[in-house]
């Protein structure tokens, strides 16, 4: 049972409790000690498999470089050996299954970023920047701001002027288009205010004043019949600002109209309505007459 041959036992040899099962033992209480059952017999026995002479003389014998190289490149797998090659070229086989899935990945992350590209419905896009799709991409073309909005930042120029957008249009908070963007709320002031710059920097560029024949030829019917030589219409708006800390600034900036600090605009439209005119921002405290007189028109 033993495969020793002439193995005598004597009262001093001993089994391995390898050899029997659980249930030949018993447990001490309150201790991890173990006891083998009386009459307990060994059942459990592996053998390893004989080895013939022809594979150890297989061993003892010399090998050459060349059977080295070929046992040192395979690679055991269970009862199957598989060589570097092998495993080098399923890999190769695989390259084109991880390219699709870590591009179809990449999609699937940029689908869920809040970024013009992701908006395919100009009905979003215009509830979002009063632009459709076309336009918006169209606008940032032309004013050739690319460059500009690529300094002092690792964020896309177009995301920086698609945020800009926003905020003048639904003038919600810094801190929920912190969360839109995944930005923080220091950056989405910093862009606001970067963008805004860039803006009357390119803005002020363009002349917008229309010229007499351009303003006849857009002028609407009752217009044409009654006030054709009208040709522009101007009026003063006011923006609340927050209470200066000092009493001069106060005063200067003070609308007894409004009855609250404010700044004052005079802005010009043509007969059809197209703003033609954007006078700089004076004190609330000033008269229509006065901010009139300053504009030069």
């Amino acid at each position: 049972m033993l495969r020793r041959d002439n193995f005598q036992p004597t009262p001093y040899s001993k089994i391995r409790s390898d050899h029997f099962n659980e249930s030949c033992f018993k447990y001490q209480p309150f201790t991890n000690r173990i006891q083998l059952k009386p009459s307990s017999i060994p059942t459990i026995f592996v053998f390893s498999k004989a080895t013939s002479c022809r594979r150890v003389l297989d061993k003892c014998l010399p090998t050459t470089s060349t059977e080295k190289e070929k046992e040192s490149s395979k690679v055991g797998v269970g009862t199957q050996f598989v060589s570097f090659s092998d495993l080098l070229q399923i890999q190769i086989d695989l390259l084109p299954q991880k390219e699709a899935e870590l591009k179809n990945l990449k999609t699937t992350l940029e689908e869920k970023e809040f970024v013009p590209e992701t908006i395919k419905d100009d009905t979003k896009m215009k509830a979002s920047t009063s632009f459709t799709r076309e336009r918006i991409f169209y606008c940032f073309e032309f004013l050739i701001i690319e460059t500009d909005l690529q300094k002092n930042t690792n964020r896309r120029p177009i995301d920086r002027f698609f945020l800009f957008f926003i905020k003048l249009k639904t003038g919600i908070s810094n801190e929920f288009l912190s969360v839109l963007f995944g930005i923080s709320d220091s950056t989405v002031s910093r862009d606001f205010n970067y963008v805004t710059s860039i803006m009357y920097e390119r803005l002020n560029l363009l002349d917008i004043f229309a010229t007499e024949s351009m303003v006849i030829e857009y002028m609407p019917l009752p217009f044409r019949f009654g006030n054709k030589f009208i040709k522009i219409i101007v009026d003063c708006t006011e923006f609340p600002i927050q209470k200066p800390s000092s009493p001069i600034e106060q005063q200067l900036t003070f609308s007894r109209y409004k009855n609250t600090n404010s700044l004052k605009s005079m802005i010009g439209i043509t007969p059809n309505g197209a703003i033609i005119f954007i006078s700089p921002l004076y004190c609330g405290s000033i008269s229509d007459k006065q901010l009139f007189v300053k504009s030069k028109l």
